[in-house]
């Protein structure tokens, strides 16, 4: 019983670590490369472009190649989910 407490211990640990560092590289990009032009006031508003998962990840890509980012799709992703997680709350996909 213990060790089995343990290993989930270890599973949500390295699940956090994982959940951190995507994050943190979104909101790395989204802050260094993003946000000089998208203050919050723009994901506040109530017509939002972006009305789920999908178009999200979608409004992220057009506007990194708007702005010649050349941002890998794990790049693009990490954004997305970073903009989810701060403002959207959309449902992600089953994977």
């Amino acid at each position: 019983m213990i060790r089995h407490w343990k290993n989930s211990l270890l599973v949500l640990a390295l699940y956090g670590t994982c959940a951190a560092a995507q994050t943190g590289r979104g909101e790395l990009l989204y802050t260094t490369y993003c946000v000089a032009c998208h203050t919050e006031q723009l994901h506040w508003r109530e017509k939002h472009v972006a009305t789920n998962w999908t178009r999200l990840v979608a409004e992220v890509r057009r506007w990194q190649i708007n702005g010649n980012l050349d941002w890998s799709s794990d790049d693009t992703d990490a954004v997305a989910r970073y903009l989810n997680i701060l403002h959207y709350h959309y449902p992600l996909p089953e994977k």
